[in-house]
């Protein structure tokens, strides 16, 4: 059973303690040795330096917000390590944990301080991934990181001041479906990603394979995620996603404010704004751009792709299915004709009911051309294609659900029916 474990705030009584640690040579040599002046490497700050450092430059090191730095408490209230959490921006995180009370090694307490950490960063903080740079000669170390699922970043080794060192990494969807599988071993817990052509009835299905699978179902939910990671509100979302409807739209855009904040506009291109506002910049904290927006779309997909059991409708989200789950990407389908029903209005003519389809076919494929770099219908990002008008969306379901036991299982026959394409 590993020690009980707890982060708590630096002192200036942990720096002491840090510093005297790191003048032990066996100590330092597992850790990062030592520069070139014989002084002990350790990141972030220096320790001797710190201890005599004013309440300003303090707090500048250890209220940083890239990097958060710990001290590792026993449940007996004895300070033992310290750890810390270095962001890179970009959606991954480089951790470290040194453990000073010798007399402590191999106890757990370098495992129970990384399991902490790693909740830390992949609920609280939410990042992609996180690595971990080691000694080489460190074997212990190494063993331990690839026991709690990291691997060998091969392409990454290098030196770290005269010491050798390995990168060894570990995603954030491995590490919850790790969680995942040991709770739910026995049970069917996949992802499926769906998405169709404007009025191809492909919400209806993706509610229905979520009631057969008892899944959460997860469409305009999705949305409301992305406005809460973006920081913005729901109409300054759906400005930003109508800008990529057209050329010309985006065009405009870049005419009258940079592209990447056009979703200041909720009305058109010719919403107020306050005099008092003297730079694009105090209109959104980090505007929306294209980058920040996949980015943040990814992070949700994955999210859920990691804790499983969940129905993506929309939104690009086949895109962002990581492979390393169990998961299936469906594209749904229909005629023109059944389509255009389902936007036809009271006294439409069937040639009106049609031209709008062809409107809105015409919108949506652009956003899929210029947000996501791809065509909505491209066969080679789905694992089943459905069309409506050949199966029932009660067929659909319950082929979309036994194509996912045999997959998980690992058989080799899928069953095709009728109206139904399943990409090899």
């Amino acid at each position: 059973m590993l020690p009980e474990v707890t982060l708590q705030n630096v002192t200036r009584d942990d720096v002491d303690r840090i510093a005297w640690w790191l003048e032990d040579e066996d100590l330092t040599n597992r850790w990062f040795g030592r520069y070139g002046a014989d002084d002990p490497v350790h990141p972030g700050y220096d320790p001797r330096h710190m201890i005599e450092a004013n309440e300003r430059e303090w707090d500048r090191t250890f209220s940083d917000s890239q990097r958060s730095i710990f001290s590792v408490y026993s449940a007996a209230d004895e300070h033992v390590g310290e750890c810390q959490v270095h962001l890179d921006g970009q959606g991954g995180a480089e951790l470290s944990v040194i453990i000073g009370r010798k007399d402590l090694w191999h106890h757990g307490y370098g495992t129970g301080t990384m399991l902490v950490m790693l909740e830390r960063v992949f609920d609280s903080m939410q990042v992609d991934r996180a690595w971990v740079t080691v000694p080489t000669d460190n074997q212990p170390a190494v063993g331990l990181f690839e026991k709690l699922g990291f691997v060998i970043d091969s392409g990454r080794a290098v030196r770290h001041g005269a010491v050798d060192v390995v990168h060894m990494t570990i995603s954030s969807s491995w590490y919850s479906a790790r969680d995942s599988r040991a709770q739910k071993e026995q049970t069917l817990t996949p992802v499926v990603a769906i998405t169709g052509l404007p009025g191809s009835d492909s919400e209806a299905l993706g509610r229905e394979v979520a009631r057969v699978l008892d899944s959460e179902f997860l469409g305009d939910e999705i949305k409301e995620r992305l406005c809460e990671r973006l920081q913005c509100s729901k109409a300054e979302l759906v400005s930003f996603e109508n800008s990529y409807k057209s050329f010309w739209s985006r065009m405009l855009a870049s005419i009258i404010v940079p592209t990447e904040i056009s979703t200041a506009y909720e009305n058109g291109y010719h919403a107020y704004v306050p005099n008092q506002i003297r730079d694009y910049d105090e209109l959104l904290a980090e505007p929306i751009s294209k980058d920040l927006y996949l980015k943040k779309l990814r992070r949700i997909v994955r999210r859920h792709a990691a804790e499983g059991n969940a129905v993506l409708h929309g939104h690009g989200c086949h895109l962002f299915l990581p492979d390393e789950v169990d998961g299936l990407t469906v594209f749904v389908s229909a005629s023109k004709a059944s389509r255009a029903g389902r936007f036809s209005q009271e006294a439409d003519k069937p040639e009106e009911s049609m031209k709008r389809l062809e409107r809105i076919d015409r919108e949506h494929q652009q956003v899929f051309n210029r947000l996501f770099d791809c065509d909505i219908d491209d066969p080679s990002n789905f694992d089943i294609t459905v069309n409506l008008d050949r199966i029932t969306i009660e067929d659909a379901a319950e082929l979309i659900v036994e194509v996912l036991k045999r997959r998980v299982t690992e058989t080799s026959s899928v069953p095709v029916l009728q109206g139904v394409h399943i990409n090899g």
